[in-house]
């Protein structure tokens, strides 16, 4: 295993571009989880997460780095978890199929649409909302200021 070590660290140039692109991935995902591009539950974030997790921690074979470690152990063992469950739920049919799909925005709502003209594409926000102490849950009005 240390020879293995040994070797890539002979190679800076390319751990230094795995923990760039282990880098841009991470923030990638993010903003396509904010601009609401994929959801954030779907296996295709996770494995985006995964991918990133294991790049960066490739680049710190060359200056390794404790709390880097760390951080990247835990997505990759927490993201792991989270794959895995969400595969599983798919299986027994527990887990909706659209969930992490990339939609278009251009080419219009695939199923429904939550708010103004941008098309839902997260499992909460293409299922009926349920009701609450016997009463339906109204979704506030965009802009509104919520009261005391």
């Amino acid at each position: 295993m240390s020879d293995i070590l040994d070797a890539m660290r002979h190679y800076p140039s390319v751990l230094q571009a795995c923990g760039v692109l282990g880098s841009v991935m991470y923030v990638g995902g993010f903003a396509l989880v904010q601009t609401g591009r994929i959801c954030g539950n779907g296996p295709i974030y996770s494995v985006n997460q995964l991918t990133a997790a294991t790049l960066v921690l490739i680049s710190l074979v060359g200056a390794f780095n404790l709390g880097a470690f760390l951080i990247q152990v835990g997505f990759l063992g927490f993201g792991g978890f989270g794959l895995i469950r969400r595969l599983r739920m798919r299986q027994r049919g527990q887990y909706p199929l659209q969930t992490g799909a990339i939609r278009s925005w251009s080419n219009g709502p695939k199923e429904s649409v939550s708010q103004g003209d941008l098309p839902a594409i997260c499992d909460w926000e293409t299922h009926p909302r349920e009701p609450v102490r016997d009463r339906q849950v109204r979704p506030a009005p965009v802009g509104a200021v919520p009261t005391p």
